[in-house]
């Protein structure tokens, strides 16, 4: 049961002073620090050897000309703009599914290779990559007549009868073939149009698709490869085709998952039955299917071609879409060298909090992305033509290139149109002397993790919008952003990282197995610190409800307890750490009043919501580990490289709301630890010289911030490394 919460209690501490718009106090901590974390934990990884170096610094532009002239005068103009990567359409993607056989297929591949040497002579140094949609055939001209069945001069041309059994099952038994006359198809299926979504479980059109890639890779001098989604098509697609089809079960994807797993599903049609074992392991399973493909394609190419790059494309984020589809953003970075996320994030009207919940999603995905040592693309939108489109472009630029992506920017639905020519030659002129991305071994610098639990989306939300989990977790990372206290996004896929922190939040987590909670209880024994939110692991990994919380020594309460009062806050010192469990979602309640996807919000309720839940996360007693008289929509984004350079993005988002996308100017001070001795301090505001800040005494620095800027701290000599307060050279997590 929900009730109202008042203002921020006397236990808040540390945390005021973190999040606050007051003058920072004397010192690096407010009170006494608990000890440091160690620097073997604290030093990350170094970057992944199997990514090529020009992803990382890649500026994008797109080609989509099928002309000749007209396609070497768009790449002319892009690279005289800055880009270092030309994105084109060639003939391989589904309107040209021929092009999986021979002769279609090598002249294709001659195509592609003409397009990539001249890029290669005429711009050294510039990369081409071609976009490609495997798993979806969209054949324009098919139904000509636009009743919503093939043609009878136009069956050759249709994948749905040339190869009905390389289609995706959805439960209902019928396959994911649509027409663009049907009722509130999507833009890119035209009315005449065949659109076919295709299975990676058909051995066929797998083999197929995948030797494709290979002599892509072999035969031509292209970059890479942009494949478009790699879905299981389950949600909403016109009306023909409600949410909930969860494919594929096709007969031989059924036969997979039994081979797989030894469990088996009927023939379709069936019904979804969260309950039943053999269901439930097909919800885990179909992420294998995906990633298996995925996989497969790039060990072919990489086979070929080391520094030939695969690129999926996901527009799933951490809501019921990545349920339906089957692609997690967890699991992608395993099988690609970079992914190309894709956000809107500018659909007019942006209230404030859309801009926080957009820089919300884009950290949890850069997170994800570098724990496996890769960088992060972007596929992002500000639609052209309006008179605050530049104003628009400037912050969503920023927000973008600040979170750490290299973004692709269109002005239009299609991918191609330009926003702004001037505004993006700027922007790469800037990017090319002030990189985000330069060192690939940064990480987040935290000391709090927030752990996303896809099996509580995937179990408890089983595909739903209207499930909380989505919120819960968006509703954190959106407070703690606009709070200044530094995170760190882990998945639940592996919980040993969680060893690396002062502190984790476990925002609505109720799916955890036996070994998961083990961990967690491991860690809080060894003197980790947790916060856990609404009824945490009172279900196994696959929503099987426990009579008892898994974790119910370690909360030291019960699941009838914290069912017989939800306002009673628990406490408990459990080994050597401590943990706080509030059956009340504030974070959730948080997401509600702040409405990031309407506009609707309330912001004074907002705030309430967010002070109660920094009250229960200061009782953790935690550093956040940095300090700074910021305004709350001031956004702090630290991260810190192996070799000892601190480097943290800020956005100003201060007046900004649903009429106004320029930011009141701000001048603001940053505390980051360590001393001012022999450290280079650069602040380079967006579009603008970067410039060097002198600093005395504790490593602190006043910003005059307008949209948002990049400042750099690197320590000059060898022997010391800059660190955030909780990070230091030696000690132990306490």
């Amino acid at each position: 049961m929900r009730r109202a919460w008042g203002g921020i209690t006397a236990s808040l501490f540390l945390l005021l002073a973190a999040c606050a718009a007051t003058p920072l106090p004397t010192g690096i901590g407010a009170t006494p620090s608990p000890a440091p974390i160690t620097a073997t934990t604290a030093v990350p990884p170094g970057p992944s050897a199997a990514i090529p170096a020009w992803i990382w610094n890649a500026r994008l532009a797109t080609a989509p000309a099928t002309d000749w002239e007209e396609w070497t005068d768009q790449v002319d103009t892009a690279v005289a703009n800055g880009a270092t990567v030309i994105l084109g359409w060639d003939r391989f993607q589904g309107t040209e599914w021929q092009t999986l056989y021979e002769p279609a297929l090598s002249a294709a591949l001659a195509e592609t290779d003409q397009r990539a040497r001249w890029i290669h002579q005429n711009h050294p140094g510039v990369r081409y990559i071609i976009y490609m949609a495997p798993l979806e055939a969209t054949i324009e001209g098919v139904d000509n007549d636009e009743d919503g069945r093939v043609d009878p001069d136009q069956e050759e041309r249709s994948l749905a009868l040339q190869h009905p059994d390389w289609a995706q099952t959805g439960l209902d038994g019928r396959r994911a073939v649509f027409y663009g006359s049907l009722p509130d198809m999507p833009f890119w299926v035209c009315s005449t149009c065949e659109d076919v979504w295709l299975t990676p479980a058909n051995a066929e059109f797998r083999a197929l698709v995948v030797e494709q890639f290979r002599r892509l890779a072999a035969e031509t001098e292209l970059d890479g490869v942009w494949h478009d989604v790699p879905f299981l098509m389950g949600g909403y697609f016109g009306e023909g085709w409600p949410e909930g089809q969860f494919p594929d079960v096709g007969p031989e994807a059924r036969a997979r998952f039994t081979a797989d797993t030894g469990y088996s599903l009927p023939e379709p049609p069936l019904t979804a039955d969260w309950d039943d074992p053999a269901w439930q392991r097909f919800v885990a399973w179909r992420y294998d299917l995906i990633n298996g493909y995925l996989a497969e394609v790039r060990a072919a190419v990489s086979a070929e071609n080391p520094d030939f790059a695969f690129i999926p494309e996901s527009s799933v984020g951490f809501d019921a879409m990545l349920t339906q589809l089957a692609a997690s953003p967890v699991d992608l970075p395993a099988f690609s060298h970079t992914t190309a996320h894709e956000l809107g994030g500018t659909e007019r009207p942006v209230q404030y909090y859309t801009w926080l919940h957009f820089l919300a999603t884009l950290q949890a995905w850069r997170h994800l992305d570098l724990a496996h040592g890769e960088p992060s693309w972007l596929l992002s939108y500000v639609e052209a033509g309006h008179a605050d489109t530049r104003d628009l472009a400037r912050l969503h630029a920023a927000a973008t290139e600040l979170s750490g992506f290299r973004t692709l920017t269109s002005g239009d639905e299609g991918m191609t149109a330009v926003v702004d020519e001037a505004l993006y030659r700027d922007l790469y002129t800037w990017l090319a002397q002030n990189n985000p991305l330069a060192d690939p071994t940064l990480r987040p610098a935290a000391n709090i993790a927030v752990v996303f639990s896809q099996q509580t989306l995937d179990f408890v939300g089983r595909g739903d919008w209207e499930t909380d989990y989505a919120a819960d977790f968006a509703g954190t990372l959106m407070l703690l952003l606009e709070s200044h206290i530094p995170f760190q996004v882990i998945a639940d896929d592996d919980l040993t990282p969680l060893n690396d922190f002062q502190a984790a939040i476990l925002p609505g987590v109720e799916c955890l197995s036996d070994a998961q909670a083990e961990q967690v209880r491991a860690y809080v024994n060894g003197g980790g610190r947790l916060l856990a939110t609404g009824y945490a692991s009172r279900r196994d990994e696959y929503g099987n409800e426990r009579t008892e919380l898994a974790l119910a020594d370690v909360f030291g309460t019960t699941l009838a307890e914290i069912t017989e009062d939800e306002s009673v806050v628990h406490e408990n010192a459990y080994g050597d750490g401590y943990a706080v469990l509030s059956p009340e979602p504030h974070e959730l309640w948080y997401y509600w009043e702040a409405d990031p996807e309407g506009t609707n919000a309330n912001p004074a309720a907002a705030e309430d919501e967010r002070a109660t839940f920094l009250n229960l996360l200061g009782r953790l007693n935690v550093d956040p580990g940095l300090q700074t008289d910021a305004p709350r929509q001031v956004i702090l984004l630290p991260y810190r490289t192996a070799g000892g350079k601190i480097q943290i993005g800020v956005v100003n988002l201060v007046g900004v709301d649903a009429t106004n996308a320029v930011p009141v100017p701000q001048t603001v001070r940053v505390q980051i630890g360590g001393v001012a001795e022999d450290v280079t301090v650069v602040w380079a505001e967006i579009f603008k010289p970067a410039v060097g800040l002198e600093v005395q005494g504790d490593l602190a620095v006043v910003l005059n911030v307008d949209i948002g800027g990049l400042l750099t701290i690197q320590d000059r000599t060898v022997a010391r490394t800059i660190y955030l307060p909780l990070i230091a050279e030696s000690g132990a997590r306490h």
